[in-house]
């Protein structure tokens, strides 16, 4: 990529790969020795733990008896409901499907949240066994100082854990990329070349790259939206922090995720079923074929 001289002066001073922006690849050896599975399943847990509690370090409270996920999903058919598809189509379930459509999605949603937080803090712990490590000014992201083979200091990385790439697209590219160069440029006393770096967690469209899996990014243009940012997949960024492959990691910490993300909507859906029933009827929402009758369902939502 052919840069001007205005350009050339903001490059960071590591090497880089040819022409490209790319940093060179030499800086970035798999761990070695990797990292043990015991040692894995200890980060895990840490990281789970910490995606259960809220921003002030609190747990999260959850509803978890049937009586309490049935009353959820009442609220969620008054105030989530479109007054007109909503009517139509749940006129067309038995009553006794209506939970598993609900509060099963809304359940595998909130922990589609949670699991984001999890990525986060994984990729932080497993790095704090290499370098120094510090949380960054928002969370999700990361301040650390990595070792570099035959660059002496090393270098800074300035980084923003993403789950996958879906979770940065489009004008938050470069809103990020600014926040994370601005907080690298404002750093007074930086004795090492830093690089920008937006962690993706997860394979992008199903696809799972090997240790090549870094990039950079530009606008429709071809512009680069900046001179010293990478994007780092997940077929990149777990051997290098852990020494173990990405569906290695994955493999372990599904076996993990019933001790801190159960689904308790599945565990109760036929005992929920059959309360969600009783309480519809006494809503008066179900019409004489035992469904809901769209009318009254209307009124039920505007009212």
């Amino acid at each position: 990529m052919a840069l001007s001289s205005s350009q050339k002066l903001l490059l960071q001073p590591y090497p880089r790969e040819g022409q490209l922006l790319l940093s060179a690849n030499f800086l970035y050896r798999k761990k070695t020795p990797p990292i043990t599975v015991k040692e894995l399943e200890v980060v895990i847990d840490s990281a789970f733990q910490r995606c259960l509690k809220n921003k002030k370090g609190d747990i999260k409270i959850y509803n978890e008896t049937p009586q309490s996920l049935v009353v959820s999903t009442i609220k969620h058919l008054k105030e989530r409901s479109d007054p007109i598809l909503s009517p139509y189509f749940l006129g067309l379930l038995k009553p006794e499907e209506i939970f598993e459509l609900d509060a099963v999605s809304y359940e595998m949603q909130r922990h589609r949240m949670s699991i984001g937080v999890f990525y986060q803090y994984l990729i932080l712990e497993l790095m704090r066994k290499s370098w120094h490590v510090f949380d960054g000014s928002r969370e999700g992201d990361v301040i650390a100082d990595i070792d570099t083979p035959k660059f002496e200091k090393g270098m800074r990385l300035y980084m923003s854990i993403k789950k996958s790439k879906d979770t940065v697209g489009g004008q938050d590219i470069s809103g990020v990329i600014r926040r994370l160069e601005s907080e690298a440029k404002s750093e007074k006393n930086l004795s090492r070349p830093y690089l920008c770096v937006i962690g993706i967690a997860t394979p992008s469209k199903g696809k799972l790259k090997g240790y090549d899996d870094r990039t950079t990014k530009a606008d429709k243009s071809g512009k680069p939206y900046s001179l010293n940012c990478e994007f780092w997949g997940p077929g990149f960024i777990f051997p290098y922090i852990s020494g173990l492959e990405a569906i290695e990691i994955y493999t372990i910490a599904i076996k993990h995720v019933s001790n801190y993300l159960p689904f308790m909507t599945l565990k109760f859906k036929a005992e929920c079923s059959i309360l969600l029933k009783k309480e519809l009827e006494k809503l008066d929402l179900l019409n004489s074929e035992n469904r809901i009758d769209r009318n009254k369902y209307l009124k039920f939502i505007i009212g």
